[in-house]
């Protein structure tokens, strides 16, 4: 490609960024990580404008089209796909003089031929990391030998010298008005995972010097939740533990949101993650199959065993949450199967279960074994199975409404310890308790409120010979200040104050000595719970609760 010739001109051009976030919460690092690897271009304004999924697409293609830009870049996702490309389709007929490139995951692979396939007029789609292509794009800007172009014409661009790249938190493009902010502290992922974007790719790593540099940063600008994006945070292990003693010691007041693998949990991470203050982490755990052999068939390679030891040692730690993910239609995967993970999780007490149909990403080796796996998956975004060679579509379908099912009950703090007490009584209930659901109206997008889910619980274990059940969803009933007199809460009964060395559990203790108190026993387990309710301190909720041994009432 030849230079172009040099204009004569004072006129800098205007670039657009157009991000399209999934929510206000999020702000796309895409920004700030190209404009400061742009550094060193001249010649360019740069004005975005940013936005979400569910904002009106004719609007902000107009609003676009009114900023006379010559350049227009913007990033694609799963979550966004089909909103982009509608607003560039859109733009392009408001404003055909404008030149659009695009990059981000959904261009990786052969995601970028088929984003071409769809919109013929971009000059120009970056396949990789964009830090190592923008630069010199700008520079050469408008010389394209045609359009349509794919950058890299094979393979996925690396960044170099991302390592030693400055923090995206310097640039000005960075936001900090959200409720939390991403960040990297590695790049790459040594997982054979074939569903992923990362797989098998070079791992990179910040050094712990540059993290801790731009966690001040962060801290200065006030920030105080960070959500990482690297792959498998404890990887390597001796690497994940430094972190944590870095983020525990240096940096207690901030929280931070990791992905970990569970297998891998040697000593010294254990002891870290033990002493983390209270509320600090968050865990994600990547599961997403207990089987062996669908583990092997993608590539996985993880262990059940070690995992379960993993995440039971996770789920103990009372200093944080952890939530366990798993996927729907992988290969070799059954519903019994899933069904059986689900189980499991549920016993181990993961605080949510994540459980999502399996995506057939661009650029991923499972894209390129699709056939051969025997498995269906949607050709739009988000590109979700459909069908596997074990798996029919009514069984996938059903594998849908189960995570619904786990949203609106296992999920729920206040209905969590309740199907645990009912996994304790059968383990394998799950089967019936979604058979249960499905034929009192739940389906993928209606919403039962939270008391409407508890009477169906309730009618769910009516005639069936389960006390601690009915016993722990009669209390968390009171807890979540529903009508004492109404549906489990009956089981309470009215009762003078508690005993005075009655343990109190939460709400104010000296709502106990009101005289306007009003006080419910309710036996629970192996304890006798006693609710105070007195509207000067709490409206819908106990203002206090106490607890005693149930052999002493």
């Amino acid at each position: 490609m030849s230079d172009p010739p040099e204009q004569k001109t004072d006129r800098k051009r205007r670039l657009l960024w157009l991000s399209v976030n999934s929510s206000y919460s999020h702000a796309s690092l895409a920004l700030p990580l190209i404009h400061a690897a742009c550094a060193g271009t001249r010649g360019w304004e740069w004005i975005p404008l940013e936005t979400t999924v569910a904002e009106d697409r004719a609007g902000i293609a107009a609003s676009l089209a009114a900023m006379r830009g010559d350049l227009l870049c913007t990033t694609l996702y799963l979550f966004n796909r089909e909103a982009v490309a509608d607003i560039l389709e859109r733009f392009h007929a408001l404003a055909p003089e404008c030149r659009i490139a695009a990059g981000g995951p959904e261009c990786l692979g052969e995601g970028a031929e088929e984003l071409l396939k769809r919109l013929p007029f971009l000059l120009a789609v970056f396949r990789g990391e964009g830090e190592a292509l923008f630069p010199e794009f700008l520079k050469r800007f408008p010389a394209m030998e045609n359009a349509g172009r794919i950058l890299p014409p094979r393979g996925n661009a690396v960044f170099d010298a991302w390592e030693y790249a400055p923090p995206p938190a310097a640039d000005p493009f960075f936001r900090t008005d959200r409720p939390f902010v991403q960040m990297e502290t590695s790049r790459g992922c040594p997982m054979g995972c074939a569903y992923c974007t990362s797989c098998r790719t070079e791992l990179r790593f910040k050094s712990l010097e540059s993290v801790a540099e731009e966690l001040v940063m962060l801290e200065k600008k006030g920030v105080r939740e960070i959500r990482l994006l690297d792959r498998t945070f404890n990887l390597p292990q001796e690497r994940g533990a430094k972190l944590l003693r870095l983020f525990r010691k240096n940096f207690p007041s901030m929280r931070f949101h990791l992905e970990i693998h569970p297998q891998y949990l040697d000593t010294a991470i254990r002891e870290e993650l033990a002493k983390a203050p209270h509320g600090q982490l968050h865990l994600e755990a990547g599961v997403q199959s207990l089987e062996d052999d669908v583990q092997k068939a993608i590539g996985r390679n993880s262990r059940a065993e070690e995992v379960l030891s993993g995440l039971r040692f996770l789920c103990a730690c009372p200093n944080f949450e952890t939530h366990a993910d798993l996927l729907a239609g992988l290969p070799g995967q059954t519903t019994e199967s899933l069904f059986r993970d689900v189980s499991l999780l549920i016993g181990i007490g993961a605080s949510e279960i994540q459980l999502e149909a399996l995506k057939v990403l661009p650029g991923t080796p499972l894209r390129c074994q699709a056939a051969e796996s025997g498995l269906i998956f949607s050709p739009a975004a988000p590109y979700d199975v459909m069908r596997t060679g074990t798996m029919s579509a009514e069984d996938i379908l059903l594998a849908r409404k189960l995570s619904r099912l786990l949203d609106l009950t296992c999920n729920h703090p206040a209905l969590h310890e309740v199907i645990r007490a009912i996994h304790r009584e059968k383990e394998d209930f799950l089967p019936e308790f979604l058979s249960f659901f499905l034929s009192n109206g739940l389906d993928l997008k209606r919403l039962f409120d939270l008391k409407k889910r508890f009477l169906l619980v309730e009618s769910y274990l009516s005639g069936r010979n389960w006390k601690l059940p009915g016993e722990v969803l009669a209390y968390q009933w009171l807890r979540a200040g529903f009508p004492p007199e109404a549906g489990p809460g009956a089981a309470a009964r009215k009762a003078e104050r508690p005993p005075e060395d009655a343990l109190p559990v939460e709400g104010d203790p000296a709502s106990r000595m009101e005289r306007e108190t009003r006080f419910l026993r309710l036996n629970c387990g192996d304890a006798c719970f006693w609710f105070a309710f007195n509207r000067r301190y709490a409206i819908n909720r106990p203002a206090g609760i106490w607890k005693t041994p149930r052999t002493g009432v």
